[in-house]
């Protein structure tokens, strides 16, 4: 799995009925954003980290 795949993944269990990108793929998008902004403000990733997963994905 890719870091953008883990990522996605880490915010479907919160609601995973509405969540799940098989189900409602643009909600997952911005779920996966605001992970990734948590993931940058509790310093677990840098903006040029998070930069470059939305990159490569």
């Amino acid at each position: 799995m890719t870091d953008y795949e883990c990522i996605l993944l880490a915010g479907i269990p919160n609601a995973p009925s509405v969540y799940a990108p098989t189900v409602n793929p643009e909600l997952a998008k911005q779920r996966q954003k605001q992970v990734m902004k948590k993931m940058i403000e509790y310093g677990y990733l840098t903006e040029k980290q998070a930069d470059n997963i939305v990159r490569k994905k």
